[in-house]
């Protein structure tokens, strides 16, 4: 015999007697939470993501600071700034976008114990 227990947010409590061998539970978000990121609000965003309010906000703008290809985006890629990450798939190198020369921006290989010209050597830097 099978018993239904349907629990609601007055519910402070469940008897269960011996006769009890298992207990399903399944709940589902309100529907005034929604189905999509964009109704899910940030309380307090930090850093880069000061200017985002939802959820799908913060994660559109850290997908935009992060791009994959087998050429670098060009300098007029609507949201590229200093700090981006390309991952190069052609020569399987992770560079950031920094400047180079004053007003100078471009892609910059990231290379550990590289003491190369034209590439950033990660050497965990000071604090």
């Amino acid at each position: 015999m099978a018993t239904t227990v349907t629990i609601t947010p007055s519910t402070t409590s469940i008897s269960a007697t011996a006769q009890t061998t298992t207990l399903t539970i399944s709940s589902a978000i309100a529907s005034s939470v929604g189905t999509t990121a964009s109704n899910v609000s940030l309380g307090s965003p930090v850093g880069t993501l000061t200017g985002q309010s939802t959820v799908e906000g913060a994660l559109n703008f850290l997908a935009n600071q992060f791009y994959v290809a087998t050429s670098a985006p060009s300098a007029d890629t609507t949201n590229l700034a200093e700090g981006d990450l390309f991952y190069d798939t052609d020569d399987n190198q992770l560079k950031i976008y920094r400047e180079t020369s004053s007003g100078n921006f471009e892609f910059v290989p990231i290379m550990i114990g590289n003491s190369s010209a034209d590439s950033d050597t990660v050497d965990a830097g000071g604090f």
